[in-house]
């Protein structure tokens, strides 16, 4: 399992790591919380209040070398993943990590030092669903999902320390919005050294249902052929005594948070529920799958101030 961990001091090894990348940028919010964890045993405790902001947004994010990472600017409202990339970069991100080659359980800072076109730090940020950044981590075989939120410094840096629990690659993916401008999306790879388990391929779900902490979840998918307009609809039940979940509380400003994948890493969605049911036993969220191919996702929710998360795989025609 992940850690996330608030401590702060220094490392007496901190031989960091950086990079210049171009971010994605993207036209809506994002947001939720949790420990870093494997999505299929996943849970963060913690209380979040509640917010108004419900869209969601996806990117088209290349895969690249640790300590190389760059992706295109691209532009998505509303969930929807039709893709418009631009030349022109108005943020940069540099990447640190200490150690630079993390041991499986080990803990490690991670630095995202922000800045404009002419090298200046960017200062001042919107907070999205109650958090200035939100950093999504996935191992490179989509079986450990995280999404924490480092905290602001000053003078454009963030900072989080974490742990990576297996050797092998991951992804992260860092949100934000400069005051001023639009939501942005920055990716980076990180390889954490230590035996890598065995991947196993991955497959979609024979069934859409499962249990995970007490929780007996469904997922409705309205359509599985991608470049269409999809909803997603979850429901939750007690896996004990069947009753239908009411009580589900805010999680980062609404009713839950899903994060979509496709297998190769390159299609990242962000989605936020439609309006409506704030409570359950029902989350509805739409977006669009940009392509066909196998793609994992992930439910966030939070019920007895105790988040979770339901994870499902699907292709798409």
């Amino acid at each position: 399992m992940f850690k996330e961990s608030a401590q702060k001091t220094k490392y007496r090894k901190r031989s960091a790591a950086a990079a210049l990348i171009v971010l994605s940028l993207l036209a809506a919010g994002c947001g939720s919380a949790s420990k870093i964890e494997h999505a299929e045993h996943a849970a963060t405790n913690g209380k979040e209040a509640a917010a108004n902001e419900h869209s969601g947004h996806a990117s088209d994010a290349a895969t690249n070398a640790p300590g190389n990472e760059a992706a295109e600017d691209h532009s998505e409202h509303g969930g929807k993943a039709e893709i418009e990339s631009s030349d022109q970069a108005d943020v940069k991100l540099e990447w640190r990590y200490s150690p630079e080659s993390p041991k499986p359980g080990e803990e490690t800072k991670i630095e995202l030092l922000v800045s404009d076109a002419a090298g200046e730090p960017i200062e001042k940020y919107d907070v999205n669903h109650e958090k200035l950044m939100h950093l999504i981590i996935v191992s490179e075989d989509l079986s450990a999902f995280s999404h924490i939120h480092p905290d602001y410094i000053g003078k454009g840096k963030f900072e989080v320390t974490t742990a990576f629990p297996q050797g092998g690659s991951y992804k992260l993916f860092a949100d934000f919005i400069p005051t001023g401008s639009s939501q942005k999306t920055a990716t980076s790879l990180i390889k954490a050294d230590g035996k890598k388990q065995a991947a196993q391929p991955l497959a979609a779900d024979a069934t859409l249902t499962k249990d995970i902490d007490g929780v007996a979840a469904s997922l409705d998918i309205s359509s599985l052929k991608s470049g269409q307009e999809v909803d997603l609809t979850f429901t939750l039940s007690d896996a004990e005594t069947k009753k239908p979940i009411t009580d589900l509380q805010p999680y980062l400003g609404a009713i839950g948070h899903v994060v979509i994948l496709s297998e190769d890493l390159n299609r990242y969605l962000h989605v936020h529920p439609k309006e409506g049911n704030e409570s359950g036993p029902t989350a509805e969220f739409s977006t669009s799958f940009p392509e066909p191919g196998i793609y994992k996702i992930w439910g966030q929710f939070q019920r007895g101030d105790k988040s979770f998360i339901i994870p499902f795989t699907v292709e798409l025609k």
